[in-house]
């Protein structure tokens, strides 16, 4: 469902979806009978009563003279991590009559195989022209070779086809803390998940629209908040930050997406002294 908010259009595109994760592996610390609740509330998200339903979703903002990706899912595949599907988000712009030339920004929210697939290929960038950015702490955690090891095990050589080939191409740059990188288009640090991870913020007058990547793995984590993933690299940090996403997103109103989310955008809404993900209507 695309958005339009502040001159610029925002699409979501899903590389892959499908059934690839049971829940005692995402979120090994959640009893299943916790769950219960939310089968009801959000159906889409679940594959069967103990399996996510999994998407994997980019973002193409265009406006201001500006074609942006946000974020490079699963790459061309055959992934083993999804059931040795492959990613179609070429196809995908394909569709909307965008070539990988098109691209002049590609935003990577944090750097887990399933957001930097199709960063790169054969040895070079994938979007010819674009600059890709990063958070400087994300960059410079991921070089550290045993969080390289730690990676590979899950994606064996992933960082070295899609991530080092930006890095000698000299396409990467990092942003800081808090970087406008177009008129209305930021990027903030919301780390825990990952040191660096970011969430990209549209401001227009009057709304605003949070793409806050990985911060929640699935919408129950914003009514509870201090469910961790099994891939939330530090996770006292990752709870901290989703009180203060849904505190902050709370009080603006904003439309919030995220990457495994459905795609259709949603508000955070408060009541009894908890927060729930309301999805919008068409």
């Amino acid at each position: 469902m695309p958005v339009t908010l502040a001159g610029y259009t925002v699409e979501p595109l899903v590389d892959v979806e499908g059934a690839f994760f049971p829940l005692a592996i995402v979120f090994p610390d959640v009893p299943l009978e916790s769950w219960e609740p939310y089968r009801d509330r959000f159906p889409d998200t679940f594959a069967r009563e103990d399996m996510l339903y999994t998407r994997v979703t980019c973002y193409l903002i265009r406006g201001h003279g500006r074609t942006v990706l946000v974020d490079a899912g699963i790459g061309a595949g055959p992934d083993p991590l999804f059931g040795h599907q492959r990613g179609r988000l070429l196809q995908e712009l394909a569709q909307r009559g965008l070539a990988p030339g098109d691209i002049d920004t590609v935003i990577l929210t944090h750097l887990h195989p399933d957001h930097i697939g199709w960063a790169a290929q054969s040895g070079q960038p994938t979007f010819p022209r674009a600059r890709y950015l990063v958070h400087a702490r994300e960059l410079e955690t991921f070089q550290r070779e045993d969080v390289r090891a730690a990676m590979h095990q899950i994606a064996p050589g992933y960082l070295d086809r899609c991530l080092d080939p930006l890095q000698q191409a000299g396409v990467l740059a990092t942003v800081d803390d808090d970087t406008e990188i177009a008129p209305g288009l930021h990027l903030t640090i919301s780390p825990g998940h990952t040191p660096g991870m970011m969430r990209v913020v549209l401001r227009g007058t009057p709304g605003s629209l949070w793409l806050v990547a990985d911060t929640f793995t699935h919408p129950a984590q914003v009514t509870e908040p201090t469910w961790c993933s099994a891939f939330d690299m530090d996770r006292s940090q990752a709870i901290a930050t989703r009180f203060e996403v849904l505190g902050r997103a709370h009080e603006e109103d904003a439309l919030v997406m995220a990457s495994h989310f459905p795609t259709i955008p949603g508000r955070i809404r408060q009541e009894n002294g908890s927060f729930r993900w309301e999805p919008i209507s068409d």
